[in-house]
């Protein structure tokens, strides 16, 4: 099956470099897809337009950004992460301009990666955005 982005999604969790952001700011994006389009508004301000691209060969599934305008991206330069979509919730973890996909759905210290996780616009939240949360983090402590 296709994934299909085309409409509006709005932001409901967004991290970036390992640290989650407040939910003020998840809920202020608004990511919209048409054909091979997309824009990203933050705080009903586009910040970000060009085209983009999936490949579903690959596990998890890539898109690929490609800006044409940006607030602080470079443009017409790849910028590849990862996604998945579960009902009526997207979630993508993206990597730095012109470096490969990350490879899980989470952030790490000065990682230049960012995840987020998008509710399509008209939906109820629900259990798929449970379901599609970020990775958990596991932390080892050994003591001598």
């Amino acid at each position: 099956m296709a994934l299909d982005l085309t409409g509006t999604w709005h932001g409901i969790y967004a991290e970036v470099d390992g640290e989650a952001r407040p939910a003020s700011y998840a809920r202020s994006l608004e990511s919209s897809y048409d054909g091979n389009r997309f824009s990203i508004k933050i705080h009903g301000e586009a910040k970000h337009e060009g085209t983009y691209s999936i490949n579903e060969n690959s596990n998890p599934a890539q898109i690929t950004f490609v800006y044409t305008k940006s607030s602080h991206f470079q443009l017409n330069t790849p910028r590849t992460g990862i996604l998945q979509v579960v009902g009526d919730t997207y979630k993508n973890c993206i990597g730095v301009v012109g470096a490969p996909a990350p490879s899980g759905f989470n952030t790490t210290a000065q990682s230049n990666t960012v995840l987020t996780i998008l509710q399509k616009k008209g939906a109820q939240e629900s259990s798929a955005a449970e379901a599609i949360q970020p990775e958990a983090r596991h932390v080892v402590v050994i003591a001598w």
